[in-house]
């Protein structure tokens, strides 16, 4: 059995992780943490396990093999004492607020050689898979497009509607489609953001994240990009998806809408999604620590810190007015 603990009893564990852990047959959770107590001892009550407000407290009382990981970005940086206890981790995206903690905490996994992983778990979609075949054979890409498209759900004194605690719009949420360009189109070199703020303030006084923006990137390999992102928008226009135009073929990911659509000349096919991405990052992250294999992780803290780089870049040139040079 893989003993695990949960750090952050919030939405995404609720909804999605730790239903998935409690069906395993081979992992057992002993200890719920959460900075509001009265959430950890709910989860410990119901799933027969340990509540605690401090993980130093869970880390030093609880035997973990594992611990899965889902606080608000500036949260981030306490992983570097989970690490330390060769206790292996599996983090929510995105994985800090800056980069000299995540690359702190990058610099403790690679010294401790815990197995770890990420939440992109778009990249364990089966269109996924499918995608990259075919960019295999469809020749260099040429351009990216990508859309995260929102309406404004926040309550009053959310932490994402300040940009100290949450990065804004770019780093926290639309993350997954700068992740996927960088999965399918390669690493990117430079970026260039212009974000707008004139509506936020209707929706949540004094909020300071940005309501729209539009990224530009040039990847490595030569192709050029552009990610448009909002929270403004209507619950009759909310959508995900990443389009690549390569050499011989256009492809269409449908990111939470579970497609791949893949245009060549005189043909359209369409690819659904057939499996649960967030089961299968746990499945394999568990498998990972039961094993020792990384092999089937798509996505590692190292790698999820470059995705990191590329969205607070976003940030960096929107705010100096230049574009941002990246270290490759």
């Amino acid at each position: 059995m893989v003993n695990v603990g949960i750090v952050g009893c919030g939405g995404i564990m609720r909804g999605c992780h730790i239903p998935i852990l409690a069906k395993m047959s081979n992992v057992r959770i002993v200890a719920f943490c959460d900075v509001e107590m009265g959430k950890a001892k709910e989860l410990a009550q119901q799933y027969k396990a340990n509540a605690y407000a401090d993980y130093r407290e869970m880390l030093s009382r609880e035997r973990l093999d594992a611990v899965f990981i889902a606080v608000p970005p500036y949260a981030h940086g306490f992983e570097v004492e989970v690490v330390e206890k060769g206790v292996h981790v599996f983090i929510e995206k995105p994985v800090a607020l800056d980069l000299d903690t995540a690359r702190r905490v990058e610099t403790a996994i690679r010294k401790a050689g815990v197995m770890n992983s990420v939440g992109y778990m778009w990249r364990y979609l089966d269109t996924t898979d499918r995608a990259l075949e075919v960019l295999k054979e469809s020749g260099p890409v040429a351009l990216v497009e990508g859309h995260y498209i929102d309406p404004f759900w926040f309550s009053p004194g959310h932490w994402w509607l300040s940009r100290g605690k949450g990065g804004g719009q770019v780093v926290e949420q639309a993350t997954h489609v700068f992740d996927l360009a960088r999965f399918l189109a390669g690493d990117v070199e430079r970026v260039y953001g212009e974000f707008d703020y004139s509506l936020i303030g209707k929706y949540a006084p004094g909020a300071d994240v940005e309501d729209c923006s539009i990224t530009v990137l040039k990847f490595k390999n030569g192709a050029i990009g552009v990610i448009t992102a909002t929270c403004i928008s209507r619950n009759t226009y909310n959508f995900t998806d990443l389009k690549i135009l390569a050499d011989k073929a256009v492809l269409e990911h449908g990111g939470h809408r579970g497609f791949l659509r893949v245009y060549r000349h005189n043909s359209i096919e369409e690819f659904r999604q057939t499996v649960n991405p967030y089961a299968l990052e746990d499945e394999v992250f568990i498998r990972a620590v039961e094993k020792g294999d990384t092999s089937k992780i798509r996505s590692t803290y190292g790698d999820a810190v470059k995705t990191l780089e590329v969205t607070l870049a976003a940030n960096e040139s929107n705010r100096t007015h230049k574009p941002v040079e990246l270290r490759l």
